[in-house]
């Protein structure tokens, strides 16, 4: 069983730090030349709010000497030139910067998603099934998509924290009551922000599977290949009213939130005002007491603007970086889950000869679940073996093929290779020796058919006379030599000169797939649920046939399909209800033979 985390509305302040820590190293290892001088660039052309007005201050003091003594400039070009030097110096980091911020963004936004797509492979079948687990990855993809955001917000935070410890020693030494008013007034801004910060975030956590419902309404609106039935069967207000009641309220909460919130704002905001007003009076009297220039006036008072500019600017930038930190927190915490069950240590060798199958007191219930769907089974499967397990919906067929490819691993009892524990070995290297066609099978449109098929053995250099008789195993040929490209058709309309298949040939396009694999150990799991009874006849015997010395199970409801398995297994209630061949189950005149007399009738 997966463990995952349930976000609060808040953090706690190390956890905030870890999140920050983590986004930082996250960025820099995709991009870390990248990332490492955009900091730095970020910092030093930042100063610029202090630097700037210094030169300026000298400049008009300069100038002010020479007010009525002289019309020469020559005493104030080094200051001239130090100012459009700087400027210049500015201009050409702020490129640079600029350069850089776009490549971060470039990059993060490509390969965040790789990486992301990357964990959640390593996480195992089990974890992805979870259905906290998606909430918690739609919550990650969402973040994901703003990483290079939250860390330029990041470096905007550190640099100011620069700036800002700058500026506030240049005014402490003119206006020290200035620098500790406006912080203690900065303070109720802070905790207002971070107060409705985690009230949308407690709306986002909560509504999370309610977006994922309203954002597959929209979806399936999008999707041409879904429009023909919801016309005809005018589905589209139903779904498109699920999808505006859920924007309709997400709309009102915020709404109402946004106007509290900024109410109270606005107040704060006004109460900093009139620090940083009576500043300027402060140094405004001691320009006419001659204590200081005219220069360092402007000097003092732009940098009193810097200063409580910076300090509310960080304020608003910490209580959002803290609270975006929850949703950063989620994409953090997929990195860093582990699978529910360790990977085997051994390696499992590719072999051509298939392996002695045997489940031995197996019992096995889903995570979350109390209710067995495999209950103590026993089964043994000969290597070269042709079998077929056979039962009602929720019988427990599909489950079996999973503990077969250690999707989910037994609660009791064991499964073995050749009398070795499936558990010791990598998952990975037993995989490589296991084909298995599912019946929601992949479809990959946006593939030519050739990739389509070459992806049941990619990790090879494709072969087309191999592929050509796994085609032709499955009366696919046919169809495929109408397509205008042929095997480089590309497989969705959606795509310049690509075909959209029916879905039969696309089952057809799937199980060819799987004869190109030609793996050891082959399962298909309700193989030929949409392709016509004389087909399904033939791909049935070219199973056989294809796959001769090769272990095979079949996978089925449809009791008619499987009468030439060397052996059927009758499969309900997560047990074995009855064995035999075709001809020995008849005469039982058991579950078997009365379902294959009922269902026999429907092809009459």
């Amino acid at each position: 069983m997966i463990s995952i985390e349930k976000n609060k509305n808040d953090i706690g302040f190390f956890q905030f730090l870890g999140i920050v820590k983590w986004v930082i190293r996250f960025c820099f290892q995709l991009a870390p030349f990248e990332t490492g001088m955009f900091f730095v660039l970020k910092a030093v052309s930042d100063l610029d709010k202090i630097v700037n007005p210094y030169i300026f201050a000298k400049l008009l003091d300069s100038v002010i000497k020479l007010v009525g003594k002289t019309d020469s400039l020559k005493s104030i070009i080094p200051w001239l030139i130090a100012l459009f030097a700087y400027n210049m110096l500015v201009s050409l980091m702020r490129s640079f910067m600029s350069f850089y911020r776009n490549n971060i963004r470039l990059i993060n936004n490509w390969k965040t998603e790789q990486k992301l797509y990357e964990k959640v492979n390593t996480l195992g079948i089990q974890t992805q099934e979870n259905s906290e687990f998606a909430n918690y990855l739609q919550r990650g993809k969402e973040a994901m998509g703003n990483v290079s955001n939250y860390l330029e917000r990041i470096f905007d935070f550190l640099s100011s924290i620069i700036t800002l410890i700058i500026s506030a020693w240049i005014i402490f030494s003119a206006a020290p009551f200035v620098v500790i008013m406006t912080i203690f007034f900065t303070m109720p801004t802070y905790l207002i922000d971070r107060n409705y910060m985690a009230k949308i975030w407690g709306y986002y956590r909560d509504t999370t599977e309610e977006r994922r419902s309203a954002r597959t309404s929209s979806s399936d609106l999008l999707d041409s290949s879904k429009f023909h039935e919801i016309n005809i069967s005018s589905a589209f207000n139903y779904l498109s009213n699920r999808y505006k009641k859920f924007t309709d309220n997400l709309l009102l909460f915020h709404h109402k939130t946004y106007k509290k919130w900024f109410s109270l704002a606005y107040v704060t905001d006004n109460l900093n005002d009139i620090i940083v007003f009576l500043g300027y009076l402060f140094i405004f009297k001691k320009l006419l007491k001659g204590i200081i220039s005219i220069g360092n006036t402007t000097f003092q008072i732009r940098n009193l603007s810097v200063f409580s500019n910076e300090l509310e600017n960080l304020g608003a930038n910490f209580a959002g970086l803290y609270q975006d930190g929850i949703r950063f927190g989620d994409l953090k915490g997929i990195f860093e889950l582990t699978p529910p069950f360790s990977d085997g240590k051994a390696e499992y060798p590719y072999s051509e000869k298939p392996p002695l199958i045997k489940f031995d007191a197996v019992s096995f219930k889903y995570p979350d679940s109390d209710t067995e769907v495999i209950k103590n089974l026993n089964l043994e499967i000969k290597p070269g073996e042709k079998i077929a397990i056979v039962g009602e919906n929720g019988a427990g067929k599909t489950t079996l093929v999973k503990l077969l490819c250690r999707f989910y691993q037994v609660n009791e009892g064991t499964i073995s290779l050749d009398e070795k524990n499936i558990n010791d070995f990598k998952i990975e290297s037993w995989h490589k020796n296991l084909g298995v066609l599912f019946q929601d099978f992949n479809i990959h449109p946006h593939l030519t058919v050739k990739e389509n098929i070459h992806l049941g053995k990619s990790n090879e250099k494709f072969d087309f006379n191999r592929m050509i008789k796994a085609v032709q195993s499955v009366n696919a040929d046919e169809f495929i030599k109408k397509y205008p490209k042929e095997y480089e058709q590309v497989l969705s309309e959606k795509y310049a000169g690509g075909i959209r298949p029916s879905t039969g040939q696309w089952q057809k396009i799937a199980i060819a797939r799987f004869f190109y694999r030609n793996s050891p150990v082959v399962v298909f799991d309700e193989p030929t649920a949409s392709i016509d009874a004389i087909s399904e006849a033939i791909i049935f015997e070219e199973i056989y046939n294809f796959f001769k010395d090769k272990t095979v199970i079949i996978i089925s409801h449809r009791f008619s399909t499987v009468r030439n398995a060397d052996k059927i297994y009758v499969l309900g209630d997560g047990e074995i209800k009855e064995s035999g061949n075709h001809k020995e189950l008849l005469k039982l005149k058991g579950k078997y033979a009365e379902s294959f007399k009922i269902q026999a009738k429907g092809y009459r």
